[in-house]
C-alpha cells in the first residue's frame, strides 16, 4: 500500500469522526438547554444589521434562487403555499422560518452578530449555517471590519479532509430486488484537486461521497415501503468514503454504476459543501416517490449554481433517472459520462472470453478452493491450455468466490478470504495477462424512454366494441423498449386503467398499484433467480349474466410466483427470453359461484422475442387450478410493439381466458385491441 493511499486511509478515519459528530448531535434536544442570554449588540452594529436588512428587503433577497434553494423552499402543489421541506425546527434561526423566507433572512443576518457557540457542535450561527452566511456577506458586500467572520475550525478541519474539487453524479442502476432501489439511486462523487478523470493522478475510490437516504432499514419489507410511501421515515444526508458506497452498489448488490462529472468551477463546489455542511445534522420527511434521495440531491446542485432550478421540475413524482436527465439536459452542466461495471458484469465478460469449457474449470476450482487447500491433481487439467489462459481461469475463479459470497448470508469472511488466497497464490506464479475490461453498454440509462406513459387502445371484447385508456406514472415494463433499462425487469406502480364497453358508461378496468417481473436469465455459473407479483384491483373477465346485461363486478387480485428464464440469441437483434413461473392466484372474485374468494396455483410459459432493434412479441399460456376443486382456469395472451420512435409506440394485443366453476359451462372471454403509447 502506498504512502499516499495510507494517508488518505488515515484522513477517511479522521473524517468519519468528525461526520459522526454530527450523527450523534440530536436536531432538537430532549429537554432542550436554555440558551445563554443574547449579549447586549453595539448600537453601531445594531444600525448596521438594520440597514442590511432594509438593503436586503429593497433588492428582494428573500425571493432570490439562491436564498430559496438555501432554505430548499418549494411551492406545495395543493395549498400553492409556500414552504421549507426541512421538517427539523434546528434548520431555521426564526420561529417562521419555515414559511417565511424574509423572517429566516432577517433572523440570518442578525445572527451574524452573536457569537455564541449554542448550535449544534458548539457553533454560533454564522458557523452552523455557513453556506447562508457566506452568501449574504457575499450578496449585500458586508464589512468585515463591522460584522467580523468568526474562526470555523469544526467546518475547515471537515472541509480540508474532503478536499473536493470536482463533483461527480452517481448513479447506480436499478436494484430489483431492493424496496429502496428498485428506481435505481443517486448520491454524489467528491474528488480532490488531484482527480482528473480515469487516467488522473488519484484513485476516485479514495474520494468521498454525500448520500441522502431514509433511516430505515430494508429488511423491514413492506413496512418499508409503507413507511416511505407516507413520509413516516426521516432522511437525512451524510458524507462517506467512495469505495464503501461503490462496494455496497457494484460489488454486494451487483449494479452497474455510471458517473456523471459536473463542470462546477471552484466557487460552486464551495457553496456546495458549505450547504452540505449546514445539512448535517437536519432532518427531513422521506418520501419514496418525490422527497427521495434523487430529489435532494438536486437541491445540492441549485445550491451550488442557483437558477438551475431542477427541484422545480420534479413536483409529484422523482424518479432517479428522470433526475439524472434533467442533470444531463442543463447546457455545459456534465464534463463527461463513465460506466463502473458491476461483479456480475466483469464476470460475464470473463465467461465470454473462456468459453464454456474453461467456465467450467473455474466453477470446479472456485469451489475447490473453497474446500481446503489446492491439490495438484486440481490443477492438472490446466496443463493443457496456455499460461494466458491458465491465469484467466485462476482470476475467474478468484472472482466466483467473492461473487458467492457476496450473495450468501453464511459466508464466512475469513474462509472466503482464505480459498481467494489459495487462487491467487497460484495465479501469482503466472506471467501478467491482458486485464479485462467489460464493454459499456450501447446507450446509458438516459438513453432510454421517458418513464410516463399513456396509451389508447380501440378493439372488441366478445364482439362488442372497447375502447381503453390508461396512465402509467412510473417506469417500465416487460413490452417498452429496453435501451438503458435493465433486461428482463419490469417495475410498474399506480397502473390505471379505464374503459368503455358498447354504449355503458366508463368504468375502472383495472388499478395495480405495484406490478413487478424479474427475468433474470439461469447462468450455470450466476444463481439468478426469476419471479413477479403484482396487486390490485381488476374488472373481473368472467360477469353475470342480468336483466341490464353482463355485470363484471370488480375483483381484488394478488398474483405471481418463482420461476426461471432462459436468454436466447440467433442473430444482432434476435433474441428471445423464455419463460416459465409458478402461476399463484389469490381472487376476491364476487362472480365465483360458491364464495367470493379462491386461492390457486399453476403454470404459466411464455417468452418475450425480439425480431429486431424495434418489434418485440410476447406469448404467454397459463393453467391454473383452485383449492377444493371448484374452480378452474385458463389461457392465454398475444402482445406486439412496434416503437416508432423514443416518444412512440404502435401496441396490439390479444387475450383468451376460459373459466369452468362447478362442472358448469365452460365460461370464456376474448379480446383483441390495436392502440398507440406515449411516453412523458
Amino acid at each position: 500500500m502506498s504512502k499516499r493511499l495510507l494517508q488518505r486511509v488515515a484522513a477517511c478515519l479522521s473524517l468519519s469522526l468528525s461526520v459522526a459528530a454530527w450523527a450523534e448531535t440530536p436536531p432538537m434536544p430532549a429537554p432542550p438547554a436554555p440558551a445563554p442570554p443574547a449579549p447586549q449588540v453595539a448600537a453601531d452594529t445594531q444600525a448596521y444589521i438594520h440597514s442590511l436588512q432594509a438593503q436586503a428587503r429593497q433588492r428582494q433577497l428573500a425571493g432570490s434562487d439562491a436564498w430559496r434553494a438555501l432554505l430548499h423552499i418549494a411551492q406545495q402543489p395543493l395549498t400553492r403555499q409556500n414552504r421549507s421541506l426541512a421538517d427539523d425546527p434546528g434548520f431555521f434561526l426564526s420561529p417562521q422560518g419555515r414559511t417565511d423566507a424574509q423572517a429566516e433572512l432577517d433572523a440570518t443576518l442578525a445572527a451574524l452578530a452573536d457569537e455564541r457557540p449554542i448550535h449544534a457542535l458548539d457553533q454560533p450561527a454564522a458557523c452552523r449555517f455557513i453556506a447562508r452566511a457566506q452568501w449574504l456577506r457575499e450578496a449585500l458586500q458586508v464589512d468585515a471590519q463591522r460584522l467580523p467572520e468568526p474562526d470555523c475550525a469544526r467546518y475547515r478541519q471537515w472541509r480540508q479532509g474532503i478536499a473536493a474539487r470536482t463533483v461527480v453524479l452517481v448513479f447506480p442502476s436499478a436494484f430489483i430486488n431492493s424496496p429502496a432501489s428498485m428506481y435505481g439511486h443517486t448520491f454524489l462523487r467528491l474528488d480532490p484537486a488531484g482527480h482528473q478523470g480515469p487516467g488522473g493522478s488519484v484513485n476516485p475510490l479514495l474520494s468521498y461521497s454525500i448520500n441522502y437516504a431514509a433511516n430505515g432499514t430494508e429488511s423491514d419489507g413492506i413496512a418499508f415501503a409503507i413507511r416511505g410511501l407516507t413520509g413516516l421515515y426521516e432522511g437525512t444526508f451524510s458524507t462517506a468514503p467512495y469505495y464503501t458506497k461503490l462496494t455496497e452498489y457494484s460489488d454486494l448488490e451487483n449494479r452497474d454504476v455510471w458517473e456523471y462529472e459536473l463542470d462546477l468551477t471552484e466557487a460552486e463546489v464551495d457553496r456546495l459543501m458549505a450547504h452540505t455542511w449546514e445539512l448535517g445534522p437536519t432532518r427531513f420527511d422521506y418520501y419514496f416517490f418525490d422527497e427521495n434521495c434523487a430529489y435532494h440531491l438536486l437541491s445540492l446542485l441549485d445550491v451550488a449554481r442557483p437558477g438551475l432550478r431542477l427541484t422545480e421540475q420534479f413536483v409529484w413524482r422523482a424518479i432517479p433517472i428522470d433526475t439524472v436527465r434533467a442533470v444531463q439536459q442543463q447546457p455545459g452542466l456534465v464534463r463527461a459520462i463513465h460506466h463502473r461495471a458491476a461483479n456480475s458484469t466483469e464476470l460475464r465478460a470473463r465467461v465470454e472470453r473462456l468459453g464454456p469449457a474453461l467456465t467450467g474449470e473455474a466453477h470446479r476450482l472456485a469451489h475447490t478452493a473453497q474446500q481446503g487447500a489446492l491439490p495438484p491433481q486440481a490443477l492438472a487439467p490446466l496443463a493443457a491450455v496456455t499460461p494466458g489462459q491458465q491465469a484467466l481461469v485462476l482470476e475467474t475463479a478468484e472472482r466466483l468466490v467473492a461473487y458467492n459470497a457476496t450473495r450468501s448470508a453464511q459466508s464466512q469472511h475469513d474462509a472466503v478470504q482464505a480459498a481467494r488466497m489459495r487462487l491467487l497464490a497460484v495465479r501469482a506464479g503466472l506471467p501478467a495477462g491482458d486485464a479485462v475490461v467489460a464493454p459499456r453498454p450501447e446507450a446509458s440509462p438516459t438513453d432510454g424512454h421517458d418513464t410516463i406513459r399513456a396509451d389508447v387502445q380501440q378493439g372488441q371484447r366478445n364482439g362488442h366494441a372497447q375502447t381503453l385508456l390508461q396512465i402509467r406514472p412510473a417506469y417500465h415494463d416487460l413490452m417498452d423498449p429496453e435501451r438503458g433499462y435493465q433486461r428482463g425487469a419490469a417495475i410498474e406502480f399506480f397502473n390505471l386503467m379505464l374503459g368503455k364497453r358498447g354504449d355503458r358508461p366508463w368504468e375502472l378496468e383495472r388499478f395495480m398499484p405495484v406490478a413487478i417481473t424479474s427475468l433474470a436469465p439461469h447462468e450455470p455459473w450466476l444463481d439468478a433467480a426469476s419471479w413477479r407479483i403484482e396487486g390490485g384491483v381488476v374488472r373481473t373477465a368472467f360477469g353475470r349474466r342480468t336483466a341490464h346485461g353482463e355485470d363484471r363486478p370488480l375483483a381484488g387480485s394478488l398474483h405471481g410466483g418463482p420461476g426461471r428464464s432462459w436468454d436466447l440469441a440467433w442473430g444482432r437483434s434476435q433474441r428471445a427470453l423464455v419463460y416459465g413461473f409458478v402461476d399463484n392466484q389469490l381472487w376476491w372474485d364476487r362472480s365465483l359461484q360458491r364464495r367470493p374468494f379462491a386461492i390457486g396455483s399453476g403454470l404459466a410459459v411464455g417468452a418475450l422475442i425480439d425480431l429486431s432493434a424495434r418489434w418485440r412479441v410476447q406469448t404467454e399460456g397459463f393453467a391454473r387450478a383452485y383449492l377444493g376443486g371448484a374452480v378452474q382456469e385458463h389461457g392465454a395472451l398475444w402482445r406486439t410493439r412496434w416503437q416508432l420512435d423514443r416518444a412512440w409506440n404502435l401496441t396490439g394485443e390479444c387475450q383468451w381466458q376460459w373459466r369452468q366453476q362447478d362442472g358448469l359451462a365452460l365460461q370464456a372471454d376474448r379480446q383483441c385491441t390495436a392502440g398507440l403509447q406515449r411516453y412523458f
